[in-house]
């Protein structure tokens, strides 16, 4: 008996080291309009990942947004040169799978590169006004930490709707 429930701690211990390695970092995304906010975590960018249902914010046309973020390194490995990408840009309709083309209807973007070590962390804060109504996504994402062929990017989005 005591065989097997080391072996089960033994597989245990692997599938929790697996999943740490999957996911490198800890996302927390918030949106804030007046009293009305929205807050979206992590999501894996991997091909066969299922993306979650997004919150939706309503919002006036013309009022002030508040973007933060933060982003935490989840796992002791060491990612050099990752791109921390946030964007707001107008979409079709809100929940759409695949993010629009960044080459027009962007209201907000930001980039940086950096290393990140273990614990190492980002924060960010935007404030802008969205002019015209419609449906608009809001995505943090990391661009570079992907590491090998079964890597995957991060990130966490919200839609925003300005009427």
């Amino acid at each position: 008996m005591p065989r097997r429930l080391i072996g089960l701690a033994v597989l245990l211990g692997l599938f929790v080291s697996f999943a740490a390695a999957a996911e490198p970092f800890a996302i927390d995304l918030e949106v804030h309009s007046g009293k009305a906010s929205k807050t979206a975590h992590a999501e894996s960018a991997a091909p066969d990942a299922k993306p979650a249902e997004r919150g939706v914010l309503e919002i006036k046309a013309g009022d002030r947004v508040t973007v933060q973020w933060k982003l935490n390194a989840a796992d002791k490995a060491k990612h050099e040169d990752v791109t921390v990408h946030f964007f707001a840009v107008k979409e079709e309709q809100p929940g759409q799978p695949a993010p629009p083309k960044l080459n027009k209807g962007v209201v907000a973007e930001s980039a940086l590169t950096m290393d990140f070590g273990a614990e190492a962390k980002n924060e960010g804060e935007l404030t802008f006004t969205i002019a015209k109504p419609g449906s608009y996504l809001f995505r943090l994402e990391t661009i570079g930490a992907a590491e090998g062929l079964d890597g995957h990017e991060d990130f966490a989005a919200i839609d925003v709707t300005a009427r």
